[in-house]
């Protein structure tokens, strides 16, 4: 038919000032979720935390598996563990370290001491022993040596030790500096065979937890904040413009 034309068909109304996907919107719905994550992973922490001490409270110490260690040599010994430095922050943490040891032979009497790292590898310098990495884990280092050393609790400057038959148990409040444990025959006599935990006692445990705890609530809320305004405001249609009844 003459005369038809052909329409474009209206453009529809504009979407509502503040609807849809802003770009802040979008900011601080990433915010929220990394917030999230952090929130979860204090709880977690604290949570952890709240489990130790409740296993803590039972005996007063946290205390790994109890393991058994043995060397053909004059003494077992752990590897140096430094206080110092970035380290000390530790002293605030844990209030003292408890060793327990007994001996495969329970009448022969046994030597446990802590001693400054320089003093104790002095000792056993030249001496046929093995190192642990931490009591608690079954790794160790044998060494050789041909020196015979002297008997332990006289030859060393021990800044705690215990010695006797049966079960020993070594206390000692942790401060800054380098130390070793070394547990021998009181005698020095070769092979020494224990089985042997450690554990630590931490003040400070109730409180860390309860902080952890209490920052992972707050930044908690404030990423779901951040999460549901965005999102609600987002969803939310815009009012159809007056007039139109469609």
């Amino acid at each position: 038919m003459a005369g038809n034309l052909l329409m474009e068909p209206a453009p529809g109304p504009p979407a509502p000032p503040g609807s849809g996907w802003t770009t802040g919107r979008i900011v601080a719905l990433v915010a929220g979720s990394v917030l999230l994550l952090v929130s979860l992973a204090l709880i977690g922490g604290g949570g952890i935390l709240t489990w130790a001490d409740q296993e803590q409270l039972h005996s007063g110490y946290l205390t790994t598996s109890t393991a058994t260690y043995s060397t053909s040599g004059y003494a077992l010994a752990s590897d140096p563990v430094d206080l110092r430095g970035a380290w000390g922050w530790l002293d605030r943490l844990v209030g003292r370290v408890r060793i327990r040891a007994t001996s495969a032979e329970p009448s022969r009497p046994l030597f446990i001491g802590i001693a400054a790292a320089g003093d104790a590898g002095r000792y056993l310098a030249g001496v046929s022993h093995t190192t642990v990495a931490a009591f608690g884990d079954r790794a160790t280092t044998d060494h050789r040596g041909t020196a015979i050393p002297a008997a332990p609790a006289s030859a060393v400057h021990w800044v705690a030790h215990a010695q006797g038959t049966g079960s020993l148990t070594l206390t000692w409040t942790v401060t800054d500096g380098d130390w070793m444990v070394v547990v021998m025959n009181s005698d020095a006599a070769r092979g020494v065979t224990v089985r042997a935990d450690a554990g630590v006692s931490s003040p400070a445990l109730p409180w860390l937890a309860g902080e952890l705890l209490a920052a992972g609530v707050l930044l908690g809320v404030a990423a779901a904040a951040l999460i549901i305004v965005p999102v609600r405001r987002a969803g939310q249609a815009g009012p159809a413009p007056d007039g139109d009844q469609r």
